[in-house]
């Protein structure tokens, strides 16, 4: 058959080799990819199916810096917010505080003392040691502001309360609260319970000018002020000098005769 037909008989060898090396190739592929997969599986890497695309990864550079490399994003953390402060920029009184915004403070629950009352000065300094020129928190109380339109609030410096502060050093009262008509605020409580037990600053009581009373006798004439009358004698240890004398100082209290006796 080979003899008769030799141009179908090449053709159809040619076709049977295809086949075969056809599926020898095709084994060789299959097997090359089971060889891949089992060589990554044995390094700890996952196989990826071929129909699954590389997912993309962000570019950085690299610790060297001269390649980029690939890593996943990274979120940033969000920053801390602290509480806000304030400024103190004026010390006006004992209770009232003035910030670099432009805004006025009245320190919530309490009294000190006002301009030219005893214990203003000293209050005012307490005030300026414990907040002036710092950071200060604002506390909110019941209320937002007074009348004046200040700011009620307490007002913190670190951990101290500088309100609560002036009541314990006897600068300030606890006022202003629901005891006199007022709404009771956060810290009323502790403010009233310190003022309680605490000892209020006093000013030394200012001297009395002297003011020779007149004798029981009556005065002497021609003696300003008044010295008793003659008999019997005085001398300037008995009378509150300087005297003027006008007359004729029947007590010799001018020896100098210069109208001003007990100088």
């Amino acid at each position: 058959m080979v003899r008769r037909h030799p141009v179908s008989s090449v053709l159809a060898a040619v076709f049977a080799l295809v086949v075969v090396y056809g599926a020898v190739d095709s084994a060789d592929e299959e097997q090359t990819l089971r060889d891949r997969t089992t060589s990554a599986n044995d390094h700890g890497a996952p196989a990826v199916p071929e129909d699954e695309p590389a997912r993309e990864e962000e570019a950085r550079p690299s610790k060297g810096g001269d390649e980029p490399t690939k890593s996943a994003p990274r979120l940033r953390a969000p920053r801390p917010h602290g509480p806000r402060t304030y400024l103190v920029t004026r010390v006006v009184d004992g209770d009232t505080i003035e910030l670099g915004n432009g805004e006025t403070v009245r320190l919530v629950g309490i009294d000190a003392p006002e301009v030219g009352e005893c214990g203003y000065e000293r209050a005012a300094d307490n005030l300026a040691r414990l907040a002036l020129g710092k950071a200060v928190r604002l506390g909110r109380s019941d209320e937002d502001r007074d009348r004046y339109a200040r700011l009620l609030r307490y007002v913190d410096v670190g951990a101290q309360d500088a309100g609560l502060r002036l009541i314990k050093n006897g600068l300030a009262i606890a006022r202003y609260d629901s005891r006199d008509g007022y709404g009771f605020h956060p810290r009323e409580t502790l403010y009233v319970a310190e003022d309680t037990h605490t000892k209020q600053f006093a000013c030394a009581p200012k001297p009395q000018p002297f003011v020779q009373q007149p004798p029981s006798g009556g005065c002497a004439p021609g003696y300003t002020p008044c010295a008793p009358p003659y008999p019997p004698d005085v001398d300037c240890a008995q009378v509150n000098g300087p005297i003027h004398v006008s007359g004729s100082d029947p007590h010799g209290l001018d020896a100098d005769g210069d109208g001003v006796a007990c100088e």
